[in-house]
């Protein structure tokens, strides 16, 4: 059983990884242009999602793309340079987990735009997005900068390895816990904040409430984001489990099936579903928001527009040159 495990693995790199990445690229690029538009960037939550999909996009290509050329172009670069070793695994960790952060800074905007209290309120600005962008992402700069003076090749894989992927693994389980349990409050209070709006008896404030809170890019950016946490739960969840069981259980002599076959399983959890993740985006974003597939269609309907018009455009001009082109005069001897 554990034989075919391995041919599994090297299928799904092979075939579904692609469609991944060009999912992944289209998706989070739509994303992009969505919320770079004018009025997507007054509001503070869609500047979150914006650079979580640059983000997202960054790690699809990092992360997937060498892994295919690796198995269809053998060797792998990444595996036989230390230094590419050392700068993928950086930018990797950087791009993952300063989604995760942008996501939490998303939750944390939600919970301040239907907060009652004014102080709380004013974080859900664009002005401090501007600020906790920037700031988020010099931070993982700065924490995840061990990976390149540590990172090591052996054996051919690059990895983690000794005294250093011990701490790794436990560092790693406390920043992949950490980020989720910060979603699941944030997300909490944000609900809580909404019910009590509901509840409130004072009539003009009730109405006041309803006309902030029912806002059409509001709501809808406040459904997104918690649509958006569940998903990050269910596909990340395992992701520390198996941290946790390989680092309590790393000193255990086993048989090859048994190195199989977790090799498998952590291929699953710490590739494929946290792969998944960063192009789920645009499936959770179009299912869940009007107002984003309201503006994709006005976006897509543009584009149609202007390759229209400039397919006209060259086809006039081709015509315009064949009838002004001279006739050639053909003479008789």
């Amino acid at each position: 059983m554990s034989t075919v495990l391995l041919p599994i693995q090297q299928a799904i790199t092979r075939y579904l990884f692609p469609i991944v990445v060009a999912v992944g690229n289209s998706g989070n690029l739509i994303i992009i242009i969505v919320f770079s538009q004018r009025g997507r960037r007054t509001n503070a939550c869609s500047l979150y999602l914006l650079f979580g999909a640059i983000s997202n996009m960054v790690n699809v290509n990092i992360a997937i793309v060498p892994l295919i050329n690796a198995l269809l172009n053998p060797p792998d670069p990444f595996s036989q340079s230390l230094v590419l070793c050392r700068v993928r695994g950086y930018l990797i960790h950087i791009s993952n987990h300063y989604f995760r952060t942008l996501v939490i800074l998303a939750c944390i905007d939600r919970y301040a735009m239907t907060s009652m209290r004014v102080s709380i309120r004013r974080w859900s600005t664009v002005k401090v997005a501007w600020r906790a962008i920037p700031l988020a992402f010099i931070s993982w700069l700065l924490i995840a900068s061990h990976i390149l003076v540590f990172e090591d090749i052996q054996n051919g894989r690059c990895y983690v390895y000794g005294l250093y992927g011990t701490v790794y693994s436990i560092y790693n389980i406390i920043i992949n816990i950490l980020p989720g349990c910060f979603m699941l409050v944030t997300g909490f209070l944000t609900m809580r904040n909404i019910r009590r709006s509901r509840m409130r008896i004072n009539p003009a404030e009730q109405i006041i409430n309803r006309e902030r809170l029912m806002d059409r890019k509001e709501h809808d950016l406040l459904k997104i984001v918690i649509v958006e946490v569940c998903v990050f739960l269910i596909l990340t969840t395992s992701f520390p489990i198996t941290l946790i069981y390989s680092t309590f259980t790393s000193n255990i002599v086993k048989s090859d099936n048994r190195v199989r076959i977790e090799t498998f399983i952590n291929f699953i959890a710490q590739s494929c579903l946290l792969y998944f993740t960063s192009c789920s985006n645009f499936f959770i974003y179009t299912a869940t928001s009007k107002s984003f597939r309201h503006d994709m269609k006005k976006l897509l309907f543009r584009l149609k527009r202007r390759i229209t018009v400039r397919l006209m455009t060259i086809a006039n001009s081709i015509m315009g040159l064949v009838v002004l082109r001279p006739q050639r005069t053909i003479t008789h001897t």
